[in-house]
C-alpha cells in the first residue's frame, strides 16, 4: 500500500457587508474586505414641570449621541498543508484508487453579529473522476472564538455525516464562532494519474448577493505503486539427475512513473508447478533489498513461499533468489511456468475495494483496474525492462535426455566382396528424450570400431561409406528422407552436428549406414563392429553401444570315397572324407563323391553363381581309369538349385566337372563319378 500524505492549503476570505452608508472596498482572496454601517442612537431629554399651579415651557436637555458600527463578514479557509497557505485550494493530495480523501476547513464568522451560513459540496465537473458522494462523509465541531481546537472542548461535535445530509444544513454562528469541518471523500473508478476535485461553499444569509457566497476547492491525484516483476531462471534442471537444481531470480522494483507511491506492507507469493519443490528453504539471505525497502517476514513449504509486510518505496527493489528440484511424485510439464504474486491493500483499509494484485500471471491479476494502461505478462522468454509495470516470468528450461542405439545386424559377406558384394549395416539413433540433442558441435558423436576378433583383418569398414538418414518424426513417416554423407576427423569420430546442423529432434530418429568389404576371408570366420554413441553437456546419457557382425560364407567342398567291390555302381562302404587310406585292389572300383555346399543362411545369405565342381583325371589315371559318364552324376538340394551342366568327362579327357548355377543358400551340389583300379600296371 502507500502512505497518504496530507497537505493543507489556507483560504482567508473575509466578506463584509454593511446595511448603511459607508462602503469600504473588498478585499482580495488572502484578506477580508469590510463594510461598516454607522447607525447613531441621538437621545435627548425633556423637562415639564408647573410653577403655582402654571404649567411651564418644556425643557429640553442637550443632545447625546452613540453611534453603533455593525459588520458582516466570514470566512472559508481550506486547511490541508500543501505548502501554499493563504489560497482557497486543498491540493496536492495523494489519494488511492477507491480510497478516501481527506480535506480539512474552517468557516469562521469574522463580523460583529449573528449570521447563518448554508454549506454545499459537490463534484467539480472537466476532471478525470468524480467522488462517490453517496459514500463520503463530514465530521465537525463547532466552537467559541478564541478556543484552540486539540486543547479545548468544542462546543458540539457532529461525526460521520452523509455528504446529502450536510448539503443545505444552515449553520448559526455568533460572532467569533467557528466550525472545524473534516471531509472524508470517497473517491471511486479513479485510476493512477487521474485528477478528482470537489467544490464546498458556504454562503451567508445576510450579506448581499455580489458577496454572500465564498468557495473552496479539494484537488486530489491518484497516485500508487506500480510493480515491475522479473522472474528469470538461471540454469536448466535436468530431469534425469534427481538431485538436480534450478536457480530463480525475483527482480520487484517499484519503477518511477507519473503516478508514482511508495508501497507499504505488500505480501510477494510465489507458488510452485506441479512437478516441482524447494530444493533449500530460504532465509534472510535468499532476500536482497535496495534503497530504503525492507524485506518483510518470510514463511514457506516445500511448495512454495510469501513474504508479508514488505515495502518498496519508489525506485527500490526486492530481489529473491531460491532453487528448485523435481518432485519424485509429480509429474513434470514440460517448459513449466513459475508465477510469482504482489498483492497491496492500496490504502491498509478493509473498508475500501482497492486491493492490487500484480502477477507475471495475467489470469490472476486486476491491474488493469487501477493503472491507465493494463500491463503486459511475457511467458514466451522475454524478460520485462522493469521501468514501468510490465512483468515477466520464463519457461523452465529442463534437460531430459534420453538417447538409445538399436538395430544391431549381422550380415554374411563372400571371402572377397570387391565393391557388388559388400554389405550394408544399419544402426538406429533414437532421440526419446525432450530435448534437441547434436545441435551443438562435439554435443553427439559416434564411432564405429572394426573388431576382427582375432582372426586376419581381412573384414573391414569401407572408408568413405558412412551416411545419415535423418528423420524428425521417427522411421518410417513421409516424405522420405534423403541420405547425407558424414566424414570422420583424424580420430575416427563422426560429429553429428557436421552432417545435421540442426541436430536431431525429440522423437527423432537418425539411421547409420556403414558398408562392411572383405579380401581373402576365411570362410567362417567372423568379424565385429561397434558403435558407440556419445553424448556430452549436462544431463548426458550412458548409450549403450550396439554391435553388428559380418559372417564370412561361400562353398565349401568335401571329397569322399567308397569301395565298390563289384562294380556294380553301389558302394559297399560308407563314404567317407577320413584322411586314411581305402583298402583296396586291382580289379575294384572307387565311387568318388565331391559336395560342395553354400554356407551362407537363408535369412541373409546369397546365391553361388557359375560353380563348376571339377576332378581331375591326373589324379588317378595312372592307377584307375575312368568307367565313363554312365557312372557319373550331380544331384542337388535346396530350391532354386539348378545344375546347368550334369558330371561328364571333358573331351581332353582332363577332368570329370559338373556346373551348377545358382547354388542357393544352404543348398548342396553332388557329384560322383567311378573309376576301376587297374590290374595291368
Amino acid at each position: 500500500m502507500k502512505a497518504a500524505t496530507f497537505k493543507h492549503s489556507l483560504i482567508a476570505v473575509g466578506v463584509t457587508a454593511a446595511l448603511g452608508i459607508s462602503t469600504s472596498a473588498l478585499a482580495t482572496n488572502t484578506t477580508s474586505g469590510t463594510t461598516t454601517t454607522n447607525v447613531d442612537i441621538k437621545n435627548i431629554a425633556t423637562a415639564n414641570y408647573d410653577i403655582a399651579g402654571v404649567k411651564q415651557t418644556e425643557v429640553k436637555s442637550n443632545e447625546v449621541i452613540v453611534r453603533v458600527s455593525e459588520k458582516l463578514s466570514f470566512s472559508l479557509v481550506a486547511n490541508n498543508e500543501d505548502g501554499n497557505p493563504g489560497d482557497t485550494i486543498n491540493e496536492k493530495l495523494e489519494v488511492a484508487p477507491n480510497g478516501f480523501a481527506v480535506f480539512n476547513h474552517t468557516l469562521t464568522n469574522t463580523g460583529n453579529r449573528n449570521d447563518n451560513y448554508t454549506l454545499n459540496l459537490a463534484n467539480v465537473t472537466g476532471d478525470d473522476a468524480d467522488y462517490d458522494l453517496t459514500a463520503s462523509t463530514v465530521t465537525y465541531s463547532l466552537y467559541n472564538a478564541g478556543q484552540t481546537p486539540g486543547t479545548d472542548t468544542p462546543v458540539s461535535t457532529q461525526s460521520n455525516v452523509p455528504v446529502s445530509t450536510l448539503n443545505g444544513t444552515s449553520f448559526a454562528l455568533e460572532a467569533g464562532q467557528f466550525v472545524k469541518f473534516t471531509i472524508n471523500a470517497k473517491t471511486k473508478d479513479n485510476k493512477g494519474g487521474n485528477r478528482q476535485n470537489l467544490r464546498l461553499t458556504a454562503t451567508s444569509s445576510l450579506l448581499p448577493t455580489a458577496s454572500k457566497t465564498l468557495t473552496n476547492t479539494d484537488k486530489s491525484v491518484t497516485t500508487l505503486p506500480t510493480f515491475s516483476i522479473v522472474k528469470t531462471v538461471l540454469n536448466s534442471l535436468d530431469l534425469n539427475n534427481a538431485n538436480d537444481t534450478a536457480t530463480y531470480q525475483i527482480v520487484i522494483k517499484n519503477p518511477t512513473t507519473d503516478y508514482s507511491a511508495n508501497a507499504t506492507d505488500i505480501t510477494i507469493t510465489d507458488n510452485l508447478p506441479a512437478g516441482l519443490l524447494i530444493a533449500s528453504a530460504l532465509t534472510t539471505n535468499s532476500i536482497v533489498v535496495s534503497g530504503s525497502a525492507t524485506k518483510g517476514a518470510l514463511s514457506q513449504t516445500d511448495k512454495g513461499f510469501e513474504l508479508k509486510g514488505a515495502n518498496l518505496p519508489v525506485g527500490d527493489s526486492i530481489t529473491i533468489n531460491f532453487t528448485v528440484k523435481k518432485d519424485p511424485n509429480a509429474a513434470l510439464a514440460n517448459n513449466a511456468l513459475n508465477h510469482v504474486k504482489v498483492t497491496d491493500d492500496l490504502d491498509n483499509n478493509p473498508a475500501t475495494d482497492n486491493t492490487l494484485i500484480d502477477s507475471t500471471d495475467s489470469t490472476v491479476e486486476n491491474v488493469n483496474q487501477f493503472y491507465p494502461v493494463n500491463d503486459t505478462d511475457f511467458t514466451n522468454g522475454t524478460n520485462a525492462d522493469g521501468t514501468n509495470g510490465n512483468d515477466s516470468t520464463q519457461p523452465l528450461a529442463t534437460i531430459k535426455r534420453e538417447l538409445k542405439l538399436t538395430n544391431p545386424t549381422i550380415k554374411e559377406i563372400a571371402p572377397t566382396s570387391g565393391t557388388a558384394g559388400q554389405v550394408l549395416h544399419q544402426t538406429l539413433i533414437t532421440n526419446s528424450g525432450q530435448n534437441t540433442e547434436g545441435n551443438v558441435t562435439g554435443g553427439l558423436t559416434f564411432t564405429i570400431t572394426d573388431n576382427d576378433n582375432g582372426t586376419p583383418d581381412a573384414v573391414n569398414v569401407v572408408p568413405g561409406s558412412v551416411t545419415l538418414t535423418y528423420d524428425p518424426d521417427g522411421p518410417g513417416s513421409a516424405p522420405a528422407q534423403t541420405a547425407v554423407g558424414i566424414t570422420p576427423n583424424n580420430s575416427g569420430v563422426y560429429d553429428i552436428k557436421t552432417a545435421l546442423p540442426n541436430g536431431i529432434a525429440p522423437t527423432g530418429t537418425v539411421n547409420i549406414s556403414y558398408k562392411v568389404s572383405s579380401e581373402n576371408a576365411e570362410i567362417g570366420i567372423s568379424e565385429d563392429t561397434v558403435v558407440r554413441l556419445t553424448a556430452s553437456g549436462k544431463g548426458a546419457p550412458t548409450v549403450a553401444p550396439v554391435t553388428d557382425r559380418t559372417d564370412v560364407k561361400g562353398i565349401t567342398l568335401v571329397k569322399s570315397q567308397a569301395l565298390d567291390a563289384a562294380c556294380d555302381g553301389t558302394a559297399d562302404t560308407a563314404f567317407s572324407s577320413s584322411a586314411d587310406p581305402l583298402a583296396a585292389t586291382p580289379g575294384q572300383c572307387v565311387i568318388y563323391q565331391i559336395a560342395a555346399k553354400n554356407t551362407s543362411t537363408t535369412e541373409r545369405g546369397f546365391n553361388i553363381q557359375n560353380l563348376v565342381i571339377s576332378d581331375a583325371t591326373a589324379n588317378f589315371v595312372a592307377t584307375a581309369d575312368y568307367r565313363g559318364n554312365t557312372f557319373a552324376s550331380t544331384t542337388s538340394t535346396g530350391s532354386g538349385t539348378t545344375v546347368t551342366s550334369a558330371a561328364a568327362r571333358n573331351a581332353d579327357e582332363t577332368a570329370i566337372s559338373t556346373t551348377i548355377n545358382p547354388l542357393v543358400p544352404q543348398g548342396t551340389a553332388t557329384m560322383k563319378f567311378s573309376v576301376k583300379i587297374k590290374t595291368n600296371r
